[in-house]
């Protein structure tokens, strides 16, 4: 489920089902890492859109976590932690970031959620149905770790 008012009466109704919240983590830079970021921040969009594809009635897609890439992770790390207190709060077992941005890691434990890293592939000069095959694939990659945690 998208984080839009139509799909969270549907989540209202069947809270109970939906455990797991979903946060892609995208850096911006408007300077020198512009072309990089916006690298990043494609591919890291397109993999959470089509997890919660997979997963829809289990997990809601966030809007993109965003911050300025030259603050550094250290500098926003703590509201998203405060982000998860919150999900937890609200009895959501699961908060999962995907991020191509591999400084984020090392705040895993810290801020209490599943941290998946996939290095951003440049999908700009591919085209579109290579492109769908491509994150499709992937996703069928990435499921295994949803599972995984789901378990524990």
């Amino acid at each position: 489920m998208k984080l839009q008012a139509k799909e969270m009466d549907v989540y209202l109704q069947s809270k109970s089902y939906v455990d797991t919240v979903l946060v892609p983590l995208i850096p911006i830079d408007f300077g020198e890492d512009l072309k990089l970021t916006a690298s990043m921040s494609e591919y890291t969009t397109a993999l959470t859109e089509e997890l919660e594809r997979q997963f829809k009635g289990r997990v809601i897609l966030t809007p993109s976590f965003t911050y300025l890439k030259k603050d550094g992770v250290a500098a926003v790390y703590e509201t998203l932690l405060r982000w998860n207190e919150h999900i937890n709060d609200n009895e959501v077992k699961h908060l999962f970031v995907l991020t191509s941005d591999r400084d984020w890691l090392q705040y895993e434990k810290e801020i209490g959620a599943h941290c998946i890293w996939i290095p951003a592939l440049p999908l700009e000069h591919i085209d579109e149905s290579h492109k769908y095959t491509l994150i499709h694939e992937q996703v069928q990659q990435l499921l295994p770790i949803f599972v995984e945690k789901w378990s524990v």
